[in-house]
């Protein structure tokens, strides 16, 4: 007859599988942090590009990046618009002033991702440590019966 209560075996066993679960979930919740942080950089240079070029008129000189560490001089003359991609593959056209507001509202939606996921990984990593410190004394246990 089986007794009612898994044994310290069981327990372990199932603690480990857990503990594989959760570092898989961590991995793959800080390959999402650095996927947000890495948008969020480039939506915040996008803001600032736009606010400079806005700040001069819609005209000056800037380096365009043509790929492979390539970059062209090029002049603007009165840019009054900017195509903003909307997702999808499609794209709008938008007033200057427009596309600001829109970047600054995807850098909002970024940050707040961020923070989300940085709550989620935080108590993850609470779990990870409470689950090892499971690991470590039913171990010790077994190792001290001669049944590990």
């Amino acid at each position: 007859m089986t007794s009612p209560h898994p044994s310290q075996k069981e327990v372990l066993d199932e603690l480990l599988l857990e503990f594989s679960n959760l570092k898989a979930y961590a991995d793959a919740i800080r390959q999402q942090i650095e996927l947000t942080t890495n948008i969020l950089a480039e939506l915040v240079l996008s803001k600032s590009s736009l606010e400079e070029i806005k700040a001069r008129g819609g005209n000056g000189e800037v380096l365009i990046h043509v790929g492979a560490g390539n970059h062209i001089r090029v002049q603007l003359n009165s840019v009054q618009s900017v195509i903003v991609g909307v997702g999808a593959g499609y794209s709008v056209e938008k007033d200057i002033s427009e596309a600001i507001a829109e970047m600054e509202s995807r850098i909002k939606q970024a940050q707040e991702q961020s923070a989300k996921l940085q709550d989620q990984y935080g108590k993850v990593s609470q779990r990870l440590v409470q689950v090892q410190d499971q690991v470590d004394s039913i171990y010790a246990k077994l190792e001290a019966t001669g049944q590990a």
